[in-house]
């Protein structure tokens, strides 16, 4: 039996925890050099995609009160393939939180700390991760409900800044190109929202699990929101073109912010403080779902003895790729992996519910 328990808020921070990580800063960057002044249209599309996504997830672990996807799915897909989804999850989920320790750890080391070893960052990381996994999910929900609100609340009063700085004809033609380019990046811009598939893992910890679906559609919506509206201040200040120039567009226009009377000097480095609990969240939010599917594979009552062993694990997966370039292609293949399990597993899980109801009103 679940004792903790979340509320609907909760959940709703939880998804906007896990979704916004490392990529806003580099968002308006990696979906500009395929969908142009457009970037902004199709973030949108995929936000709505997304938003298809989870409230499906949301439907079925509605109908299954106090249970994830680790019990009804192995009632659902059968024995069999139950194990082969939680395995892929748990795959995925590991690959995920190392490639994002390690480009959380490569962002920081290059505009923060330039002089630690980047072992030491990746540590300091796993190991706020694991205290608070350690602490349960309750104590991940007031985190997040504390360092969410405020990071959001200082990311967008700097980008106000940057208002004097844009010019809206730099949005313009809208689909000047066709709906070709839109096309071609969906599948990169989708996957700037991974992150919402883990309401498969926290819904039944709900109070409320009726509400998961609206919990789940305001988080995924508010993240929308936020990526629409970083990527057309990128694209409004810098342009198509240069956006496409600059790694991380997002910190490249904070920099350009000039603050009357030199009040503060230096912006990015507020950013900075903004993104990594950002990105702190998202690891903690995958480890806890990786430990979680761990456990209850090795039939143990307890996730916290699983979190510790799966520190080394992250850390290898984190260490190992050499340089930048190997960064992007261990990072891209998780979301490969992320993406296909998004797209194939929850309307498997309507229809396969769906069928087994009919079956059971048929008897």
């Amino acid at each position: 039996m679940i004792k903790d328990k979340l509320t609907a808020p909760q959940i709703t921070v939880q998804l906007f925890a896990a979704i916004v990580g490392v990529g806003i800063l580099s968002l308006p960057e990696t979906v500009g050099n395929k969908a142009g002044v457009d970037s902004w249209i199709v973030i949108m599309v995929s936000g709505l995609v997304a938003m298809v996504a989870v409230s499906m997830m949301a439907y079925v672990g509605s109908r299954f009160p106090g249970k994830g996807i680790i019990e009804y799915g192995p009632f659902l897909f059968g024995r069999f393939l139950g194990l082969v989804t939680l395995l892929a999850f748990l795959v995925y989920f590991l690959m995920f939180v190392g490639t994002v320790v390690r480009i959380s750890a490569d962002v920081t080391k290059l505009f923060l700390l330039d002089q630690t070893p980047i072992e030491v960052v990746i540590i300091g990381m796993l190991s706020v991760s694991t205290y608070l996994i350690m602490h349960g999910v309750n104590a991940i929900a007031r985190f997040n409900e504390v360092i969410q609100p405020i990071a959001v609340l200082i990311l967008l009063l700097v980008l106000t800044q940057t208002v004097r700085d844009t010019d809206i004809g730099r949005l313009l033609p809208i689909m000047g190109d066709g709906i070709a380019p839109l096309l071609h990046a969906f599948p990169t811009t989708f996957f700037s929202y991974l992150g919402f598939e883990i309401l498969l893992f926290i819904q039944p910890f709900m109070e409320k699990p009726a509400l998961g679906q609206k919990s789940a559609l305001i988080g995924v919506a508010a993240t929308l929101f936020l990526y629409t509206l970083v990527t057309a201040l990128c694209l409004a200040v810098l342009g198509g073109h240069e956006v496409t120039l600059v790694e991380y567009p997002t910190l490249a226009i904070i920099k350009n912010i000039e603050v009357p009377g030199a009040f503060i000097e230096r912006l990015d480095s507020i950013m900075m403080m903004v993104w990594i609990p950002f990105a702190i969240t998202t690891i903690v939010m995958f480890h806890f779902c990786a430990s979680l599917i761990a456990s209850r594979l090795l039939k143990l009552q307890e996730h916290r003895v699983i979190a510790l062993l799966l520190v080394p694990i992250v850390f290898l997966i984190a260490v190992l790729p050499r340089n930048t370039l190997e960064v992007d292609e261990w990072s891209k293949w998780s979301s490969y992996l992320g993406f296909g399990l998004i797209i194939v597993i929850p309307p498997c899980l309507c229809l396969m519910y769906k069928w087994k109801a009919r079956r059971r009103a048929r008897a």
